[in-house]
């Protein structure tokens, strides 16, 4: 039998060597799996390293294009500034030419006064030769510098271009090696399982093994012991190192997911340098449009002078203008000063408009978005859910236990019982010490085991308490932060309501905390109370004897139930590290929704104005409108006033008009006529008559002020329906504030100004009606008299009282002609301080123009209000698709009706009005910071970030493809006016060439009248063929004056030169001017004004119609006036007087007027 035993044994540890072996093979498995780990995570680092080699080029990259744009914006500026400064430079020495020429000028019209030497035209000829030389050279290198210019954009645009493609090339890679290290750790994770089960399996294996020894150790053997001891040892220690290489994996994984958090970070910070580079991008789109706008209007600007230039003046009105139009300037400057005033009023304006704006956007940054809060509320309700879940197992696993240890009680008093009768059989059976000694030795290391074990557990515990106060720890800094986060972005009440409930959660977690560690401290107490009981039990059996078959039974119980606790004890470390998984995901779900409510409050700040703003504009344009009513209609009632004092006027004319005939019918009947008196009567009847056209004049008038103020008055009309319409685009769409205040700005003035010219229509209204009842007055005064005396003399006296009463009627009437003719005198200052029709027409036509410009700002304004109607209509079509998204996500959700209806309200609220959205967002924020603590939705916060990055990486592209169709656009337009510049300055050289043909022709036929002049005056007689050739070379030069005149005209075809036709027109004539009617004996003063109106004619055909040129025209104008050659046409001179100097700038009007100061005849 001990043979068999032997045998048995000996096969078991054979069976044990096959498994060290095993063991062994698995744990050389294990090192090769953590090895390939250990080179994984080598070649993330290296990765790590290459992508921030990367992104540092990138930077450095970004950082020279940069540059390179600021150097290019400083060039642009120093080109700029520097074709001004040339261009007039030019005109100051064309300013000298014309001051020499009209020094000559007026040396030929004053004789007597000394004048320079003058130069000779071909040194004139030469000096202009250089200067278009030069001028040419220098528009030559412009033109090369505008092309280098452009090709260096062209060149930075396409590195922007390829610095985005590598941005979103450098995005999809980081991409993937972020999807990369995420299956790479979840590979290291499962390994991580999977290697944790295989140690649990080899603690069964080693617990198996030690119930085997100690088997062995029963039957016998102590060398077997010993060599097993030692293998155990062994095994101890590769288990323990093992056990570090985990650690170590463990720390690798940490590591890789800070890498994981630095990628991302990296990324974030790509993304925030491509909208920074977006943005310069479209500030600078946004400096192109301003220059071409600019361009446009200078355009303009240089038509309207085209236009005024083809107007003239007279010069008997000169001098009376002039006064007028000094007062003008200096209104005009005063009215400049105000309007300076008032753009730097509104600078600060939009500079303080700004300020609030950005801190609007300061205010709304600390929103959040009601999708996220959602997601956030519905993360923490699951979360929520979820532990309380984990706490009702742990609950039933407590249950289990406390079921467990009445079960090993009820065991222990059947043991008790077991032993009482086993005392009593001991008492009727013997056994053998030695078997005795062995068993109290098996059941010592059987002790001692367990309480290695129990010391295990007590350590293992011991952990588990720490870990669970470490996340106690972090809760309270979870509670801690969020209670900072409601102090700042929830009112006092609901942040007093959410920390008494998280107070609340914190007190029960506390106190289950609290149960659990009681009834942990029972289990331990319970577990002291078996130890004693086994030390009692222990010295009972120390003198006495066991059986074998009870002995394994309570072995095989111990051992069952230490398996089961080790189980257990597994169990809850799994669980404890699935919290810390989750508490992470939570963390990082917190991290990507403060980035949601970023972008959110980005989005109200950029693309919301507040309703404050759009009511007081709102009601600013109300007040506008109703100011303006009112004063409409207390205009009318005084027009109407006036009209009914008119018609009773005429009333009571009518009505002495009807007693004057009856009187002189009378009179005529009773009485013989007088000569004196008829003739009195005769030159009554002239004043009568002169009277009555005058009062006809006044009717007229006041017709016309009439007709003025229903203009004035449908203008208004025009202007509410214009101002209504404003406030019903602003009550259907969001304007913006700055367009809104503009818009009031312009409707202010405009008012202000119609009210302006309404007083002083009403005021000229007065003055006729004053002068009106004057005469009346003056009429009734004669009217009365005579009748009064010529009833006294019908009635009471004789043909001598007759004769009396003549005298005294002489006497009257001559007091009636004094006053008549201080009503004359009256009437002559009137006219004085009444305005001329010219000027009232001038005044219209201003008037008119400013209200078309009124009316093109007005249909500007609705253009851009249907712009922005659109973009509201985008926005809301945007609104209603997030709506839709929502209402599928509830669907998919499954939400109460409740929570559905609450959704809506706030998505209308938000539509409506964003005050109502603010509130809802904030009691969603506070729901959503109360249920924070049970938040579990990482999956879907990822894949909504992944989401959201696609769709601004697809927005991005497509605005870099609408900025490369701009810029292509733009070169287009740039090529297309380069080559129209190019054509437009080939013509005017083939023109050019042809008028200085002409001019040659005409100085050569001059030469010959010159000639032919001498001739005559030497003669003294003058002949027929004389006067038939300077006949014929007056024909020849009208012909080359009409060829002139035709070329001009073809030039005036091309829509940009416009004003070279006008302007060669205007210097044709000053100088046919002066080549015919010219004395022959000043032959140089001519050729130098020649000289001069060359220089005039080539400026103008080339499009340079500066203030020298028109002073030119002005002293050509003069001159021709005074030497008699424009006979019975001053409508050139009229025309420029009376446009030009209305309408051009003032410093062309002082220059024009210093000229022909110098220009007028002695």
């Amino acid at each position: 039998a001990l043979e068999l035993e032997k045998q048995a044994l000996q096969a078991q540890l054979r069976e044990g060597q096959e498994e060290q072996r095993l063991l062994l093979d698995r744990i050389s498995a294990l090192q090769l799996q953590l090895t390939e780990e250990q080179m994984f995570a080598a070649d993330i680092e290296n990765q790590k390293d290459e992508l921030k080699k990367i992104l540092t080029t990138k930077e450095k990259q970004q950082e020279e294009s940069l540059r390179t744009i600021e150097a290019l914006k400083a060039k642009l500026k120093y080109y700029e500034l520097w074709v001004p400064s040339r261009v007039l430079s030019v005109t100051g020495l064309g300013a000298v030419a014309l001051s020499g020429a009209l020094l000559n000028s007026r040396s030929m019209l004053r004789p007597l006064e000394l004048s320079l030497p003058p130069q000779s035209p071909s040194s004139e000829k030469e000096t202009l030769k250089k200067e278009l030389e030069s001028l040419r050279s220098c528009f030559g290198a412009a033109k090369e510098e505008i092309s280098k210019l452009q090709r260096e954009l062209s060149l930075k645009c396409s590195e922007c271009k390829a610095l985005a493609s590598e941005c979103q090339r450098t995005k999809a890679e980081s991409d993937g090696q972020v999807r990369q290290l995420e299956d790479a750790l979840k590979d290291v994770q499962k390994r991580m399982f999977d290697s944790e089960g295989k140690v649990k399996q080899m603690q069964s294996h080693f617990l198996a093994l030690k119930e085997h020894l100690a088997s062995e150790v029963a039957s016998g053997s102590t060398k077997v012991v010993e060599e097993l001891k030692e293998q155990l040892q062994e095994m101890k220690t590769k288990y323990e190192g093992a056990s570090a290489e985990v650690g170590k994996l463990r720390n690798q994984i940490k590591q890789n997911e800070l890498l994981v958090a630095e990628f991302q970070r990296d990324e974030g910070r790509l993304v925030e340098e491509n909208k920074r580079l977006q943005k310069e991008l479209e500030k600078l789109e946004m400096e192109r449009e301003e220059r071409s706008r600019d361009v446009t209007e200078l355009e303009g600007q240089l038509r309207e002078t085209a236009a005024k230039l083809a107007q003239s003046v007279s010069t008997e009105r000169f001098e009376n203008m002039k006064g007028l139009l000094s007062n003008e300037v200096s209104e005009k400057a005063r009215r400049l000063a105000e309007l300076e005033g008032e753009r730097e009023k509104l600078q600060a304006e939009v500079v303080l408009l700004q300020r609030e704006c950005e801190s609007q956007r300061a205010q709304l940054a600390q929103r959040v978005r009601p999708e996220e809060h959602e997601q956030m509320r519905r993360g923490f309700e699951q979360r929520k859910e979820e532990l309380g879940k984990a706490i009702a197992e742990l609950s039933h696993r407590n249950e289990a236990l406390q079921k467990e240890l009445e079960r090993l009680q009820a065991d222990n008093k059947v043991l008790k019982q077991q032993v009482q009768m086993l005392k009593t059989e001991i008492k009727s059976q013997n056994v053998p010490l030695k078997i005795h000694e062995e068993l109290k030795k098996t059941s010592d290391l059987a002790v001692g085991d367990l309480t290695k074990k129990l010391f295990e557990i007590t350590k293992k515990y011991n952990e588990s308490k720490a870990e669970a106060e470490e996340l106690l720890a972090e809760k309270n800094s979870l509670n801690e932060n969020i209670r900072h986060f409601q102090a700042v972005y929830l009112s006092p009440e609901q942040h007093k309501k959410e920390v008494e409930a998280l107070k609340s959660n914190g007190n029960e977690l506390e106190k289950q905390l609290a149960e659990l560690q009681k009834k942990c401290d029972e289990e331990q107490a319970k577990v002291g109370k078996l130890e004693a009981e086994n030390t009692g039990l222990r010295e009972s059996l120390r003198d006495q004897y066991v059986l074998a078959t009870t002995h394994e039974e309570v072995k095989t119980v111990l051992n069952s139930s230490l398996e089961k606790t080790n189980g257990e004890l597994a169990e809850l470390k799994g669980k404890i590290g699935e919290i810390k998984q989750e508490f992470l995901k939570v963390t990082e779900e917190n991290g990507a929704l403060k980035n949601k409510v970023k972008v959110l409050q980005n989005q109200l700040k950029t693309e919301y104005i507040s309703l404050k703003d759009h009511e007081t504009t709102v009601n600013s344009l109300n007040k506008n409108v109703q100011e303006l009513q009112e004063s409409n209609a207390a205009i009318r009632a005084e027009h109407e006033r006036g009209q009914d004092e008119i018609s009773q006027l005429h009333a009571e004319i009518e009505a002495q008009k009807k007693e004057l005939d009856t009187i002189q019918e009378c009179i005529k009947s009773k009485y013989a006529p007088v000569a004196s008196f008829e003739d009195r009567e005769l030159r009554f009847e002239t004043t009568v008559k002169e009277l009555r056209a005058q009062l006809q004049e006044q009717e007229q008038r006041c017709r016309e002020s009439q007709e003025e103020a229903q203009r004035c008055r449908e203008e208004n009309e025009k202007l509410r329906s214009g101002v209504v319409s404003i406030q019903k685009d602003l009550q259907q769409n969001q304007v913006l504030a700055e367009k809104s205040h503009e818009l009031e700005q312009l409707c202010a003035s405009r008012m202000q100004e119609l009210n302006q010219q309404l007083r002083a229509l009403l005021r000229k209204h007065r003055g006729q009606q004053e002068l009106q009842e004057l005469q009346d007055g003056a009429l009734a005064q004669q009217v009365l008299a005579g009748h009064v005396e010529a009833l006294g003399e019908a009635l009471g006296r004789t043909v001598e009282e007759l004769q009396e009463a003549l005298s005294r009627k002489e006497e009257l009437q001559g007091k009636e002609m004094l006053q008549i003719e201080e009503l004359q005198q009256e009437l002559a200052g009137l006219k004085e301080s009444s305005v001329p029709l010219v000027e009232h027409t001038q005044l219209k036509e201003g008037l008119e123009g400013e209200i078309t410009a009124i009316k093109r700002s007005l249909e500007e304004k609705e253009a851009e209000s249907r712009a922005k109607s659109q973009e509201v209509q985008r926005l809301q079509e945007e609104l209603r698709l997030s709506q839709q998204a929502l209402a599928e996500l509830q669907s998919q959700q499954v939400l109460a009706m409740a929570e559905y209806s609450s959704m809506k309200a706030a998505l209308e609220a938000q539509v409506s009005s964003m005050a109502a959205h603010l509130a809802s967002m904030s009691q969603k924020y506070e729901q959503a910071c109360e249920e924070a603590v049970q938040a579990r939705r990482s999956e879907l916060s990822l894949k909504d970030e992944k989401e959201l990055l696609q769709l601004r990486s697809c927005s991005i592209e497509q605005e870099i493809k609408d900025q490369k169709e701009r810029c292509d656009k733009s070169l287009t337009t740039i090529l297309d006016l380069q080559k129209r510049i190019q054509e437009s300055a080939k013509q005017v050289e083939a023109k050019d060439n042809k008028i200085t043909e002409l001019l040659n022709d005409v100085e050569r036929l001059k030469q010959a009248l010159n000639g032919l002049s001498q001739l005559t005056y030497s003669t003294g007689i003058p002949s027929k063929r004389h006067s038939q050739q300077v006949e014929l070379l007056q024909s020849q030069v009208k012909t080359l004056q009409q060829q002139l005149a035709f070329e001009l005209q073809h030039l005036a075809a091309f829509p940009d030169k416009k004003d070279m036709s006008k302007a060669g027109e205007f210097v044709l004539m000053g100088y046919s001017a002066i080549i015919l009617p010219r004395p022959f004996d000043a032959k140089q003063q001519h050729q130098e004004v020649i000289s001069v109106y060359r220089t005039h004619l080539l400026s103008a055909v080339q499009g340079h119609m500066d203030e020298d040129v028109q002073a030119a025209l002005l002293q050509i104008l003069r001159m021709r006036q005074g030497l008699g050659v424009l006979g019975n046409d001053p409508s050139p001179l009229q025309q420029l007087q009376l446009h030009g100097a209305a309408k051009f700038p003032k410093i062309w009007l002082k220059k024009a007027a210093q000229c022909v100061d110098l220009s007028l005849p002695g």
